[in-house]
């Protein structure tokens, strides 16, 4: 298989900007430091009930929210990514946020609405089969219509890379990287035997130009110019090509804030909980 008719762009949807807020300051740190799941996942491996690690998050998270709600002004808020799953999570989330004065909606799965976002979005261009690959810091989310799936991102094999550590200098790491997200990519088409895929959304976790240059993440593949098609290159698409749609994954959770029924407002501020926080304002026309 080749993924030279694969065609690989940068994609804005449209009236969604992205903001940085991962580093914003909550409490005196950076706001990845009091909402990321690294500390979740060991708190849940601790067995550190649900309900107490979603209480855990909602002062940082509440006061991040009134402090984003106060600089754009937004008619609702929207939130997605793997911690608003955790148990007892909605019920908190109302009451710390009561507030705001505004409404704050939870996605209604919020760990895959972001790539079922993606293959309507892809649809509403004319794709017949589109694919669907969320690329998070701890896992990657998969989807074709009627079939979803994570895979979850080895921290031994593939450790996190902070801003400021060194990169491995024969960048092995890289190379890993782009092993992992395209191996996922293969299995998933190889599990699958219905009509190949016609058209990829593909949603990466870090900041990206017009030429694909990736940003800095905890995956440490900032800089590297031939990371989308060297994924493209070894995922297994079929030679028959395809579009590819290039984006930020808080752009994606965003574009699922767009297509959400019960989300309702002109302007709304979005934001993705995952192994980080990711933001994106949505503003429909």
């Amino acid at each position: 298989m080749s993924a030279s008719r694969w065609s690989p762009r940068r994609h804005h949807p449209e009236g969604i900007t992205p903001l940085e807020v991962w580093n914003l300051p909550v409490f005196g740190r950076e706001l990845w430091e009091l909402l990321g799941s690294p500390w979740v996942e060991d708190d849940r491996r601790a067995g550190v009930p649900g309900a107490k690690l979603a209480a855990r998050v909602m002062l940082p998270l509440a006061e991040a929210l009134s402090l984003l709600v106060k600089k754009h002004a937004p008619d609702a808020a929207y939130l997605s990514g793997g911690l608003a799953e955790l148990d007892g999570f909605p019920a908190a989330l109302r009451e710390a946020t009561a507030s705001l004065r505004r409404p704050v909606h939870i996605a209604l799965s919020p760990r895959f609405a972001p790539v079922r976002a993606g293959l309507r979005m892809l649809e509403a261009k004319g794709a017949r089969s589109p694919l669907c690959v969320d690329v998070g810091q701890t896992s990657i989310k998969l989807a074709r219509a009627g079939a979803t799936r994570v895979v979850e991102r080895n921290l031994t094999t593939l450790p996190p890379l902070f801003i400021g550590q060194p990169r491995p200098a024969d960048g092995h790491h890289i190379r890993d990287t782009v092993a992992f997200i395209s191996g996922a990519l293969r299995t998933f088409l190889a599990e699958d035997s219905r009509e190949p895929p016609d058209a990829l959304c593909l949603a990466l976790p870090c900041p990206l130009d017009e030429a694909l240059m990736p940003g800095g993440c905890t995956y440490g593949f900032e800089g590297t110019a031939s990371l989308v098609p060297d994924i493209l290159a070894h995922a297994g698409l079929p030679d028959t090509g395809g579009n590819v749609l290039v984006l930020n994954d808080a752009e994606l959770a965003a574009e699922s804030a767009r297509r959400a029924p019960q989300v309702k407002g002109r302007r709304v501020l979005c934001l993705s909980l995952g192994f980080g926080p990711g933001g994106a304002l949505l503003e429909r026309g």
